[in-house]
């Protein structure tokens, strides 16, 4: 039985995955993978299937991991391409998620408090849709997974200087966007 210390002390060795692995790989990653899905797609369900079928894909694609990266890198990695495929596929379809639908009704917050909240929402929403794909993507990476810049930069196949870049502008772009918006 291998356990995720294993993987990164001996990052030349083929692990061998099995059920006490992928268990504690789940249980450690899932969180992650499925903030990021969520940040990008603002979909709860969607965001919970996406995420199990990204640890599906993961127990298929083992055979192509490479120990001296990060388990959370390539899980990352697996969910941007999940996601590009859901975005592609469903593009012209405009989901509200249920859960937005349920808060509206929820008893424990104020409907003033409820209508604030789901406007900052919407409006984060709106702006985040303005900027790049790239630039969406490098956020949710930062932000909805808290993957640091060279983490990022594994995973998009670029500079770790580029991705700070990138998150700086596109951070500034969302605070004029928002200003101009008047959010």
């Amino acid at each position: 039985m291998e356990t995720i210390a294993a993987i990164s002390e001996n990052p030349r060795a083929k692990i061998q995955l099995d059920a006490a692995l992928l268990e504690s790989i789940y249980r450690q990653y899932y969180k992650n993978v499925y903030n990021y899905i969520a940040f990008r797609i603002n979909n709860h369900f969607d965001a919970e299937e996406l995420s199990a079928l990204v640890f599906e894909k993961a127990v298929g694609k083992w055979g192509s991991y490479n120990p001296a990266y990060a388990v959370e890198g390539w899980l990352i990695g697996i969910a941007k391409n999940t996601v590009t495929d859901y975005l592609r596929v469903n593009k012209r379809r405009h989901l509200v998620a249920l859960d937005s639908v349920t808060e509206r009704a929820s008893p424990s917050k104020l409907p003033e408090e409820i209508a604030v909240a789901n406007e900052a929402s919407r409006a984060l929403i709106a702006a985040m849709a303005q900027l790049k794909d790239t630039e969406r993507q490098i956020l949710s990476m930062k932000f909805a997974t808290d993957l640091k810049h060279r983490e990022i930069a594994e995973i998009l196949g670029m500079g770790e200087s580029s991705v700070g870049v990138t998150v700086h502008r596109a951070l500034k772009k969302l605070r004029k966007i928002l200003e101009e918006d008047g959010a």
